[in-house]
């Protein structure tokens, strides 16, 4: 992952069987080159819509890259 690649971020929620976007400004994201060691890097603000079992997709250039499953407790903004 040297070059930029898009990367979309799709967020499942297991309780509603529902589809969510998980960054605040869109579905996809452009990267940035390698900094500090990693591959590529992004600036972004996400948020986690509700409490529950999530599993967050994450798909590069439009295919599916890894599976990140989450329990979370308590809406949460990171930035």
């Amino acid at each position: 992952m040297g070059e930029s690649v898009d990367l979309t971020v799709v967020g499942f929620h297991k309780e509603s069987n529902t589809v969510h976007k998980i960054f605040i400004d869109g579905w996809t994201k452009t990267t940035a080159g390698p900094n500090n060691g990693a591959d590529a890097h992004i600036s972004s603000s996400v948020k986690i819509p509700k409490p529950g079992k999530w599993a967050i997709l994450l798909y590069t250039d439009g295919k599916l890259f890894d599976i990140l499953v989450f329990e979370i407790n308590e809406e949460k903004r990171i930035s």
